[in-house]
């Protein structure tokens, strides 16, 4: 699955991203995967730049909205996303591990950087800790 299905897929039915919100839910993955990738270094830039356009005009969102170079405010925004995506995918330990499995796809295309695997890590401790 592209990055580019799996992203319209997200509010289907037939997803297992179907969010009680979508474009909620679009908006915080955005808020997630926009922090991670670097579109500069990416095996499959071109992928991964047509998806961010498309989250751009899909969920309504500006470039310079998303990320920060501020890291006190990059971990309040991936706290806020987490927990967005949490409560679209019903608190589900099944739906949230595929949030995951396709968050470690994302990172995998962007070839691994270290501070991609703690945003990761950041992500799966906030949606399966307590």
């Amino acid at each position: 699955m592209t990055a580019e299905q799996w992203y319209r897929s997200i509010g289907t039915k037939e997803s297992v991203f179907s969010a009680k919100n979508p474009e909620r839910f679009k908006k915080a993955t955005a808020e997630i995967l926009c922090n991670i990738l670097h579109l500069d270094t990416a095996q499959q830039k071109e992928e991964l730049q047509q998806f961010c356009d498309l989250m751009q005009k899909d969920v309504n969102i500006r470039p310079e909205d998303l990320g920060s170079a501020n890291q006190e405010q990059l971990h309040s925004n991936i706290e806020e996303a987490v927990q967005v995506v949490k409560e679209e995918l019903d608190s589900d330990p099944v739906r949230m591990m595929e949030f995951m499995r396709m968050l470690n796809r994302f990172i995998m295309v962007d070839k691994c950087k270290e501070e991609d695997y703690c945003i990761f890590d950041k992500v799966r401790e906030l949606l399966f800790g307590s």
